[in-house]
């Protein structure tokens, strides 16, 4: 299991830094999105061993220098009756058939997608949705 960081996660990195060319600014990104991936993998193969590190301390918060770090239930799961399933599916109909016949009020972004183009088996490929503003 690996645990260390990037060099560039160690420095202060300029959030809007000064790329002269739109390639610059492409690849800048890119190689950000592979660094994002890295970490992401680096993470969930820590995360067991975390949850049972967690655990094994039998406390609701964890103090740590650099974190608090407290328990918390995910959501409950509900098993339904079959009735309020069927309103559900229908709910749902009705909601399709709206939105088929009107126009959205808000929430349209002009956004951009990166897909990152690895040989490796190793990274995995991830989408950035951007907003332009």
């Amino acid at each position: 299991m690996r645990l260390d960081l990037p060099s560039s996660a160690h420095t202060s990195i300029d959030p809007t830094p000064t790329l002269s060319t739109p390639s610059e600014v492409i690849d800048r990104m890119i190689e950000l999105r592979v660094q994002l991936s890295e970490l992401e993998q680096q993470i969930q193969a820590l995360q067991p061993a975390f949850f049972a590190t967690c655990l094994s301390l039998n406390t609701d918060k964890i103090q740590h220098d650099r974190a608090l770090i407290t328990r918390r239930l995910t959501p409950a799961q509900w098993t339904y009756s079959s009735e309020v399933l069927e309103q559900e599916v229908l709910l749902k109909q009705l909601k399709q058939l709206f939105q088929q016949n009107h126009e959205p009020t808000s929430g349209r972004d002009i956004t951009w997608a990166i897909k990152l183009l690895l040989a490796s088996r190793d990274h995995p490929s991830f989408l950035l949705g951007s907003k332009l503003g």
